[in-house]
């Protein structure tokens, strides 16, 4: 009987401009090797020669579909010689490598670098994480297996892994996109979602009231041992200004003094949408501005991650009492929901940088108890 072994490796020598090395699967059979391929990739500090595993944080999907991998390659060698049947390596490369042009993520890694050119990092993260969820579903998915059976299948993978009807609406528009490129360049010849309907929720808008806001505004922060709250000054403040100027987190984070137009408003151009907003600036937003003005940065307020400022909002919303889901989109919701009791709809959508006005007539009279005042104290009524 031959022995063999399989595991997972990296391949350092395929290293990507982006410092990352691809994973590949190395089967040895009597001294004969054969590396095949997996759609993972990562930098060679997070892996694990010796175990064959990611050892990152949150690498527990990846790790679990790299030892699906192998044991159904390690079962697939195993039956053969349990049937006394020879094993080679050429019997594992025909059964278990496909051809580029049946491997659904070789395509789908021409569509990302395809669609990259034009559409900025946020929507890109978008793209990311249906990809992340993709691999997680199948991590050895083909064309032939984009069939009409497959929307539903992905859905009900998205529904056990607690997604909402938001954020699956929004995978499926996604890979509907994907897939209209696929069937453009001729690579698919069908398209799964012809008879499929994929079900939006009703789109609601969470803000805080203008008393939370305030109550984020008062919060004392105190510096506790190991430095512990050290940094959610920063946060509270960066938010803040998003409150009062309905700035999206890239927009805080790209903003300068040369945005400062006489101390009297911002003028920036969105980096969501390219256009150009012009935003008045009140005495807070202007005392949270010359707050961080620092000569030796270009921007106002010095580099954070998303994910970093929404770890602490959550933080500062438990000190605060607040009890709804507070990360930094919502801060402009909040400017929205409180300034369409004070401002026509067209204004808010200018301030807003809306494209549509649409969009901005949800936040207008979205409150029932601004519906409720109006309506009691309206003469029309008797």
């Amino acid at each position: 009987m031959k022995n063999f072994f399989v595991k997972a490796i990296i391949r350092a020598d395929k290293q990507k401009q982006n410092g990352k090395c691809p994973i590949y699967i190395r089967v040895t059979i009597e001294r004969k090797q054969l590396k095949l391929p997996t759609p993972l990739e990562t930098e060679p500090a997070n892996w694990n020669s010796k175990e064959g595993i990611f050892k990152e944080a949150k690498s527990s999907v990846k790790n679990s579909a790299l030892k699906k991998r192998v044991n159904e390659i390690e079962d697939f060698l195993l039956k053969h010689i349990a049937a006394e049947n020879e094993i080679t390596i050429e019997l594992v490369k025909n059964n278990f490598t496909k051809q580029k042009n049946t491997a659904f993520y070789v395509f789908l890694n021409d569509f990302l670098e395809y669609k990259f050119r034009t559409i900025k990092p946020g929507t890109q993260n978008h793209y990311r994480l249906v990809e992340r969820r993709l691999k997680e579903f199948n991590l050895n998915l083909s064309i032939t297996d984009l069939d009409d059976k497959f929307p539903l299948r992905f859905e009900k993978f998205l529904i056990n892994k607690g997604i909402g009807v938001d954020g699956i609406w929004q995978h499926h528009k996604n890979i509907k996109t994907i897939i209209n490129y696929g069937l453009k360049r001729k690579v698919l010849n069908e398209n799964p979602y012809l008879d499929f309907k994929v079900k939006k929720g009703k789109q609601r808008i969470e803000a805080l009231t203008i008393d939370q806001v305030r109550a984020i505004r008062d919060l004392k922060i105190v510096i506790g041992p190991k430095r512990k709250n050290m940094g959610l000054d920063l946060i509270r403040d960066m938010f803040l200004l998003s409150c009062y100027t309905s700035l999206r987190f890239g927009d805080v984070m790209q903003l300068t003094i040369k945005h400062i137009i006489d101390n009297t408003y911002i003028s920036i151009v969105q980096e969501k949408t390219g256009s150009i907003v012009n935003i008045p600036l009140a005495p807070e937003s202007l005392e949270l501005i010359e707050k961080y003005k620092c000569p030796g940065r270009s921007t106002i307020f010095p580099e954070r991650k998303n994910q970093t400022c929404n770890r602490g909002l959550k933080r500062i919303a438990e000190m605060c009492d607040i009890d709804i889901n507070v990360h930094f989109h919502l801060a402009r919701h909040s400017f929205g929901s409180i300034m369409a009791r004070k401002l026509t709809a067209f204004d808010l959508s200018k301030t807003m940088g809306h494209s549509n006005i649409k969009t901005t007539m949800i936040y207008v009279n979205s409150n029932i108890n601004d519906i409720r005042e109006q309506m009691l104290t309206s003469r029309i009524f008797g």
